[in-house]
This record gives C-alpha cells, sequence and structure tokens, in this order.
C-alpha cells in the first residue's frame, strides 16, 4: 500500500500567498504554555480557505450544510483522476475534456482534476491566472452524481463564481490547491480528505491523501 499526500504544506509567509490569506505561525512562550519551556507548543493562525482545503455548501449558501455537518463518507472514497496538463493559465476545462472519464466518474462519485498548476506554487500568477472549470462542466459532473470535485488550483471559477453555486447548490464538496500529482500511478485513487470539525463554519484546511494498494493488499 502506497500513501502519497495531496496537500500543500502549511508554512508561514508562503511568497505567493495572498495577505487576506497568510497563514501565521507562532511559538508558545514557557509562560504562554504554563509548561516546562522544554516542550514545544505553538499557535496558528490560518483561513478557513488557505492553502489546501475542503468547501461546505454554506461557502455560499445561507441554511444548507456547515463544514462539522457534512457527511464524511463523501470525504473519502475512490476517486477518479482527471489528468489535464496542457491546461495552463487562464485556461477553462469544458465537458468535453472530461467525458472520456464519464464511466469512471459515474463508479467512483469522486473527481480530482490535475492540470500540474500546483507545480506553479509559490510563485507569482499562481492565485491569478489559474484554470477554471465551466459551467458546461460542472453541469456534466453533476450528471454524473459527483460527491465531490478537487483541483489542483486555488478555485474552480472565478467572480461571480458560477461553478461554486452549481456544485455546493447541489451539496458537492469541493477541494482547491491539491498537489503532487505526480506520484499517483493510477487513474483511480482510494480518497481520504477528513476536514477539522470546525462548528458552524463553511470549510477547513485539509489533509488530503490518495491511498493506491496493490493487488496482494
Amino acid at each position: 500500500m502506497r500513501v502519497i499526500n495531496l496537500s500543500h504544506p502549511i508554512e508561514p509567509n508562503a511568497s505567493a500567498t495572498p495577505p487576506s490569506a497568510a497563514v501565521e505561525i507562532s511559538a508558545l512562550g514557557a509562560e504562554e504554555a504554563e509548561t516546562s519551556a522544554a516542550i514545544k507548543s505553538a499557535r496558528l493562525f490560518i483561513g478557513i480557505q488557505t492553502e489546501t482545503h475542503i468547501e461546505a455548501p454554506f461557502h455560499f449558501f445561507e441554511g444548507k450544510l456547515t463544514i462539522d455537518k457534512v457527511p464524511l463518507e463523501r470525504c473519502l472514497g475512490m476517486a477518479t483522476i482527471v489528468h489535464l496538463p496542457h491546461h495552463g493559465a487562464f485556461s477553462e476545462i469544458t465537458a468535453e475534456d472530461v467525458a472520456p472519464y464519464a464511466d469512471s466518474i459515474w463508479r467512483t462519485k469522486r473527481v480530482l482534476f490535475y492540470t500540474d498548476w500546483y507545480k506553479r506554487w509559490k510563485t507569482e500568477g499562481y492565485f491569478t491566472d489559474h484554470p477554471t472549470l465551466t459551467e458546461a462542466c460542472a453541469a456534466f459532473l453533476l450528471r454524473c452524481g459527483v460527491v465531490l470535485a478537487g483541483v489542483d488550483f486555488p478555485s474552480v471559477d472565478r467572480y461571480p463564481f458560477p461553478v461554486h453555486i452549481a456544485l455546493l447548490g447541489h451539496d458537492v464538496l469541493i477541494i482547491e490547491n491539491l498537489a503532487n500529482y505526480d506520484f499517483l500511478s493510477s487513474d483511480t485513487v482510494e480518497l481520504v480528505a477528513i476536514p477539522l470539525e470546525m462548528v458552524g463554519q463553511s470549510g477547513s484546511p485539509v489533509r488530503a491523501l490518495a491511498i493506491e494498494k496493490d493487488e496482494t493488499d
């Protein structure tokens, strides 16, 4: 069995991180921690939609599922990998791009899009020039019955956020800023992406993992 990390590391002052999503990690002194100076502790300040994260329907819809109410079975299970390495800056992922994977998506109900954009992490333009999904692509995924869609770029769309509205409006979870596709060896993987149980919130940072099993496992 192989376990592949699909998340970017959480670290302070990532060079390409927008100011609104900056990560701060500060060590606690012995007096603050109320314990021995030999015991290490720290305080973390992080935005809910920062680094690799998962979004709940409440992110766009008042009254819909918050992240602590999301059924966890949607966050783990088989996922189809859609690899589109030629989709670069400002490109659009269409229904036609996804159509060859339809049978697999029907079976897994989870889909992860990899464009290799994650390799531009911490570079200029990462958060502004990324690919997006089209509304037609989102509609295609809904027809396939997806419960979760993940991408290796910072947002599935741009303002006025039609793809967010389409997917979250149908209770489809979204994972953004996935990474490390190159370590995968299969077109389908077992995904584990459990959010923190933050009551009443719209999302959570997530440590997303792909599990590949040998035939003998």
